[in-house]
């Protein structure tokens, strides 16, 4: 198998790049980045022969039709901005792909090309990180074990152990903090206010208790149709290390008139302030030694009983590779798909979310074949 792997200098494309390389069925990673000189870098340490560097911009439509053409499936790890694009590249290349996914609004943009995917009789597997991703294999199986669900609640919180601005991508993490979240309800989709649903939420150790707030999750899209069940409530909230100084800076930001995408002139030029933060803000930082941990809740009835199933994921840095818990658990999941996909574990064509896209206990068993651990826990109330 021949992959093509976009944005692989990134923080979980390099983590992508150096699990696709140690996979046996992975023959050539065509690693492409516009970045040529950190990926050039990257390879001479990963010290495989494996991946070929391959300096590209996705947003040069030709060369990237022309590299799709070279591989058997793409992997797409740039920021999520790029996935609508990448999408309709794959279609006029006749390639199916993989991506990170993005907000819930990207989601439901990328699931418009849904129809072309299935006449072209291609697949384009979305959201395939850890949330979106993993947590919403965990659902699937959670739904699984119940007959009618009540609510599906996504907790993600995490802690750093040493500085850092930020591990994802800056514009992922300010459009995920400046756009209205949403949730599902009985039906619909209702916005709320950013920083909204305020929690605290208890995860395991080392990550403790986190303020967790409404996430602008695409698993609220995806997940009532993948798992049916007359499902009420579907919604996610994020703890991040420090939510409360997170807030603290975006009001700052918002005042000082650096959020807004009117035009204004500085010197005689026309520009955007969002386009120019974006711009001046530094890559994220995927050396972070932090831990994270993921709690997906499936409520739900039974037999005509209460059901709670419980998943839990916890994770930590990794050591030997040098990567934070978040970029790992990222770049492993992608790699996984990816290479379900490549091998056809994946029959329908479309456009689809990881958790329709692939069996749970399937996906769950390449996860923990990679270390990492996940515990499933079923509690069921019922009167004596």
């Amino acid at each position: 198998m021949r992959v093509l792997l976009l944005g692989a200098a990134g923080a979980c494309g390099s983590v992508a790049l150096r699990h696709l390389c140690l996979s046996r069925g992975v023959d050539e990673v065509l690693a492409a980045d516009l970045r040529i000189a950190p990926l050039q870098r990257l390879i001479r340490r990963l010290a495989t022969e494996k991946a070929r560097p391959i300096k590209l911009d996705v947003r040069d439509k030709g060369a990237l039709i022309d590299a799709m053409g070279k591989a058997d499936v793409v992997a797409n790890a740039t920021t999520y901005i790029h996935n609508v694009l990448v999408m309709r590249a794959a279609l006029e290349a006749g390639r199916s792909l993989t991506d990170l996914g993005g907000l819930f609004h990207t989601a439901r943009e990328q699931l418009e090309l849904d129809g072309a995917f299935r006449e072209a009789g291609l697949t384009a597997v979305m959201g395939c990180g850890l949330a979106p991703g993993i947590a919403d294999v965990l659902a699937m199986r959670g739904a699984e074990q119940v007959e009618r669900i009540r609510a599906i609640r996504i907790r993600y919180g995490e802690v750093n152990f040493t500085p850092a601005l930020y591990k994802r991508s800056f514009r992922a993490l300010l459009d995920g903090l400046t756009t209205r979240p949403v949730i599902y309800r009985r039906g619909e989709f209702v916005e709320l206010p950013p920083f909204s649903g305020k929690e605290i939420f208890d995860f395991p150790e080392p990550i403790g208790a986190r303020l967790c707030i409404y996430a602008v999750y695409p698993g609220v899209l995806t997940l009532p149709k993948n798992v049916g069940k007359d499902v009420e409530l579907v919604e996610a909230k994020f703890g991040f290390s420090d939510t409360e100084r997170l807030e603290a800076v975006i009001s700052t930001l918002r005042t000082l008139g650096l959020l807004e995408d009117e035009l204004v002139e500085v010197d005689g030029m026309r520009v955007r302030p969002r386009e120019v933060l974006l711009a001046c803000a530094p890559p994220p930082e995927p050396g972070v030694e932090d831990a994270v941990s993921l709690i997906v809740l499936v409520e739900g009835l039974r037999d005509g009983e209460d059901v709670l199933v419980r998943h839990t994921l916890v994770q930590g840095f990794h050591k030997t590779w040098g990567v934070s818990a978040l970029s790992y658990l990222t770049g492993i999941s992608l790699s996984i798909a990816t290479q379900m996909l490549g091998e056809g574990h994946v029959a329908s064509p479309g456009v689809m979310s990881l958790e329709g896209a692939v069996e749970a206990d399937s996906f769950i068993k390449a996860l923990r074949a990679e270390g990492i651990r996940i515990s499933e826990e079923i509690v069921v109330r019922r009167e004596l």
